[in-house]
């Protein structure tokens, strides 16, 4: 990771905010940056953002209490009685969710003991820390205002409504070099096969999060700042925590045969619902009419940039699946017999793509068993 410190900016509000030219990784390694907030208006763009509003520990999050001025997304914390609380904070979630990719902000926290600051993923809309859809907890930054060298990077895993799914992931330490209530980059790398936590460019914490331990879902990012740990040090009121930018870029493509990841899936004949799972916890897979040929699944990426990439078919395989389905990228035919083997990724092929959405992978069934669909990926190389 490549942090390139560029010259010193001069906010609107007249307030110098050093600005960092970040970049996911060196130029040229495939990553396209795909969703992006500089905070460089006079308003919070709701078009991109909810707005944090739960009441939780010892602050209610109110709207009021964000604001975009000097080229900063500026969250006010106040002693203020709302909602049932005797503090107020606040934050905002995108209306976007992503899953895989390299995520970035630039922050800096408050002085002054009883808040808890974060740049995380999960599921929801702000309304609650605990929706119906939580799955994937992945915590860019963690850090309690009363200890602002002490910085906490992790994975937790949900089922849901604030019920665990038992699979947690994490480290906490103090820095010797960074003082959050500075201006500091901190980076979130997620992949298939891991999660990894960046400081002013530097890892400092990778953990294995693996699709077996637990669903990766879509996830939306938040930014937030809520009274928590231990009561506010209400001396050190009003504060505010800020936020320069935040940045998402992505790399892989991933095409599922349900949810956000479906954008791009198809079929043809007749397909229905089995009862075998796919590449991640609890992913349904499809199946076509059992020794039926000709059946087709497609699965289309809206590749963000033309490239070299590394296609895959995650195969499931059965007793009864198709021992000869023909998988179909860019003119190059591969046969995968479903009978034999583990389930996992069979490598399709290396190819040059272009951007869009012109390009797929077509599964096509022989007649020999039931042919499967589940997912497809596109891995930049």
């Amino acid at each position: 990771m490549r942090r390139l410190l560029t010259i010193l900016l001069l906010a609107p509000a007249a307030a110098l905010i050093p600005a960092v030219d970040a970049h996911a990784d060196p130029a040229g390694t495939g990553y396209t940056l795909v969703f992006a907030d500089e905070f460089n208006g006079s308003a919070v763009d709701t078009a991109k953002w909810n707005y944090r509003t739960d009441s939780k520990a010892y602050s209610t999050q109110r709207p009021q209490n964000v604001s975009v001025s000097g080229g900063a997304l500026n969250i006010a914390l106040k002693k203020e009685t709302y909602g049932g609380k005797d503090y107020t904070g606040g934050g905002v979630v995108s209306k976007q969710t992503l899953r895989y990719g390299y995520y970035e902000t630039r922050a800096k926290l408050n002085d002054g003991a009883g808040w808890h600051s974060s740049f995380w993923l999960m599921a929801g809309d702000g309304s609650t820390t605990y929706p119906a859809s939580q799955r994937t907890e992945i915590d860019g930054f963690e850090i309690d205002s009363v200890t602002p060298t002490r910085i906490h990077h992790g994975v937790l895993t949900w089922k849901g409504n604030g019920v665990s799914a038992g699979k947690s992931y994490g480290t906490t330490y103090t820095s010797a070099t960074v003082d959050s209530r500075d201006w500091h980059v901190y980076g979130i790398d997620w992949s298939e096969t891991s999660t990894k936590f960046y400081v002013d460019g530097v890892l400092k914490y990778t953990a294995p999060y693996l699709p077996t331990d637990w669903t990766h879902d879509y996830t939306s990012i938040w930014l937030t700042s809520i009274a928590y740990g231990s009561v506010p040090d209400a001396t050190k009121l009003p504060s505010s925590v800020q936020f320069d930018y935040v940045k998402y870029w992505q790399k892989d493509y991933y095409v599922d045969d349900d949810g956000p990841a479906a954008y791009g899936y198809g079929e043809t004949g007749t397909w229905s619902t089995s009862t075998l799972t796919g590449w991640t916890v609890g992913s349904p897979t499809r199946y076509a009419t059992c020794n039926s040929s000709g059946n087709t699944a497609t699965w289309r990426p809206n590749l963000r940039a033309a490239g070299t990439y590394k296609v895959s078919y995650y195969k499931v395989t059965a007793a009864n699946s198709d021992s000869a389905a023909k998988l179909t990228v860019a003119g190059t035919q591969t046969t995968v017999n479903g009978t034999t083997g583990p389930s996992g990724w069979v490598d399709l092929g290396t190819f040059t793509l272009p951007a869009g959405t012109g390009t797929a992978a077509t599964l096509t069934s022989s007649g020999s068993g039931c042919a499967r669909a589940d997912a497809v990926k596109f891995t930049r190389i």
